[in-house]
């Protein structure tokens, strides 16, 4: 059995927001993993928490975030429309470099995965022109960039204005636990409307010849992928993240939590492209105000552009040289 090109691209499309839910939904609600006892294993329930809601902002993200859609769309990054091939070989390289670094149990930025194989890809086969430079930088590196560092001065200043007193993580320990679930929550939804129309973009480009199906079915593809990625290999990524929320405590994991649910949400909404992996390691570090807190999340920051960019751009190379062998 021979399958079309678009049921290869759906395909594609399946295992990149499989590879997204792997490797991203665990990180949002790493701070409820945390194991009780030293030596225990991390708590699993968490996951399916952190699954349904980034599940259910894929499927919403649709009606939330239509402007991040046309910013992920080939024909905007690009001054060529592109063949089918094209966007099949980018999906591939996204989707090998987000599952390799799943695997070994390194977060990763997805938006940085498909924008390194999407612009790299272009560049090899069709030189540096073809590449929409002014709008990359504008509507995709600004916002990428801007984001972590709004979080962290942001959740900072907050922290400052709402600091406690007493011994931390003490008072009304329920609330303290209903504020931090629902902050997971909060960010696993964020994430959701902020990754789904990414992924969604490129699949809907394999749809173009069935309008009626270019908006609902790649939305729902990648909701159902990313909860299955999330409850089959969520807890590897998750495992690395739990320890950089050690050093906070119970309230401040949920003000971090809120302020990036808030960020990457107002980012979605407004067109602006975030990395929900990036925003999150910003307001932890805005939140801890410790300096080796601070630095580790800057170099955490730093590896998407000289990692990630170019290992998933020349993976997405590798596809379609393959694939013209084929």
């Amino acid at each position: 059995m021979i399958l079309s090109i678009e049921e290869l691209g759906l395909i594609a499309l399946f295992a990149l927001a499989f590879a997204n839910g792997a490797n991203d939904a665990g990180k949002s609600v790493a701070s409820l993993m945390m194991p009780g006892l030293s030596g225990s294993p991390p708590k699993r329930k968490p996951l399916i928490w952190g699954g349904i809601f980034t599940g259910i902002g894929s499927v919403s993200a649709i009606l939330i975030s239509g402007r991040l859609f046309t910013v992920f769309t080939p024909q905007s990054l690009l001054r060529t429309t592109p063949e089918s091939s094209f966007v099949l070989a980018a999906l591939a390289g996204a989707t090998l470099w987000i599952l390799a670094a799943t695997l070994l149990r390194l977060p990763v930025s997805s938006t940085h995965a498909i924008i390194g194989a999407l612009v790299l890809l272009a560049v090899y086969l069709f030189g540096v022109s073809v590449v929409q430079w002014g709008f990359l930088l504008y509507r995709v590196v600004l916002p990428l960039a801007g984001g972590p560092i709004a979080a962290l001065v942001g959740v900072y200043l907050l922290d400052r204005l709402t600091r406690r007193t007493g011994a931390p993580g003490k008072e009304r320990p329920r609330l303290a636990s209903i504020a931090h679930w629902g902050s997971g929550a909060a960010t696993a939804y964020a994430r959701g409307i902020n990754d789904a129309p990414k992924m969604a973009a490129l699949g809907a480009f394999f749809l173009l010849a069935n309008p009626s199906e270019a908006g609902w079915v790649p939305y729902s593809i990648v909701a159902v992928a990313v909860l299955l990625g999330s409850l089959a290999l969520g807890h590897r990524v998750a495992v690395t993240a739990i320890g950089k929320h050690a050093s906070l405590d119970q309230v401040q994991r949920s003000k971090a939590g809120a302020a990036t649910a808030l960020v990457v949400s107002a980012g979605a909404f407004l067109g602006a492209p975030m990395s929900t992996t990036q925003v999150h390691e910003g307001s932890s570090a805005g939140i801890g105000g410790q300096k080796s807190v601070i630095r580790s999340s800057l170099r955490s920051m730093l590896l998407p552009w000289v990692v990630t960019l170019p290992a998933a751009g020349v993976l997405a190379i590798a596809m379609s040289y393959l694939g013209a062998m084929i």
